[in-house]
This record gives C-alpha cells, sequence and structure tokens, in this order.
C-alpha cells in the first residue's frame, strides 16, 4: 500500500500495527482506540484493509467503499487456516457493490484506481442530480411568484 500510495492522489494512511517497516509514502499510525479508529473510517474516502469481519463491518457502517484484501497462509500470515479467503470469496458471490476484494499484491492499485474513478463519476453525477433538481425547481417558482 505504500508504494500505491505514491502514486495517487489521495491522502493515505496506514495503520501498520508491530511490523517493523515503516512507510515512506504515507502517514501512518501503529495502534488506536477504538473510538479513533472509527474517526478514520469516517473521514476516509476508500478503506483498504484485509478481509477481517470488525474491518469491512466498519465499512459498512459509514457506507464507504472497501477493499479487502484477503490474509493468507501462504504468505505467512495467518497460522491456522484461510479463513480470510473464505470470507473474501463469499462477499465476492454476495457481489455488494461497495466491496471489492483484492486477492494478490500486485492487483491493488488497479483496484484502487477503479474504485476512485467510479467514486468521481457517482459525485459527478450527484452533482448534475443536484443542479438539475435545484433548476427545475427554481423554474417552478418562477410560475408560482
Amino acid at each position: 500500500m505504500d508504494e500505491v500510495a505514491d502514486h495517487i492522489h489521495e491522502e493515505v494512511i496506514m495503520q501498520i500495527g508491530a511490523i517493523p517497516y515503516e512507510p515512506r509514502h504515507t502517514k501512518y499510525f501503529r495502534y488506536v482506540s477504538y473510538q479513533e479508529n472509527l474517526t478514520y473510517f469516517q473521514k476516509a474516502s476508500l478503506i483498504v484493509g484485509h478481509c477481517g469481519i470488525g474491518t469491512i463491518l466498519n465499512a459498512l457502517k459509514f457506507q464507504k467503499p472497501i477493499i479487502v484484501v484477503p490474509r493468507r497462509i501462504k504468505y505467512g500470515e495467518l497460522n491456522r487456516d484461510d479463513h480470510q479467503m473464505e470470507i473474501a470469496k463469499v462477499l465476492e458471490e454476495r457481489g455488494d457493490k461497495n466491496i471489492y476484494i483484492v486477492y494478490e499484491e500486485n492487483q491493488l492499485e488497479e483496484k484502487i484506481m477503479e474504485v476512485l474513478k467510479r467514486k468521481e463519476i457517482a459525485q459527478f453525477e450527484n452533482r448534475e442530480r443536484e443542479d438539475l433538481i435545484r433548476k427545475i425547481k427554481e423554474f417552478i417558482e418562477t410560475f408560482q411568484g
């Protein structure tokens, strides 16, 4: 994510936990309280995280798009089973429009760009819709006055 952050035009803030790596292209923190964590979720325009249920539920709670990258045994990220892969597959089958799955690290940047572009298009369409509604209201008001 640190390398991807260097290529996008969004502020990126990472929670890195206890890993020794320190990001060079983003702001980061190791741990925060649950309340502080929720504040980050609330302010985010996009969330990228592992495929943990808490992460997903917090993104859904604040209606934020989320890209999940399941942790995997083959990369030494989990030590018992690949339950996050199972969760990801169920989410993918559901087809939720705000949940995106990335199975391999090299797919992450492309998916982030795709989601940000979709978000940008949706915001543009909303502005156009709001502008049209405003114009219609103004038009109607000219006949009521």
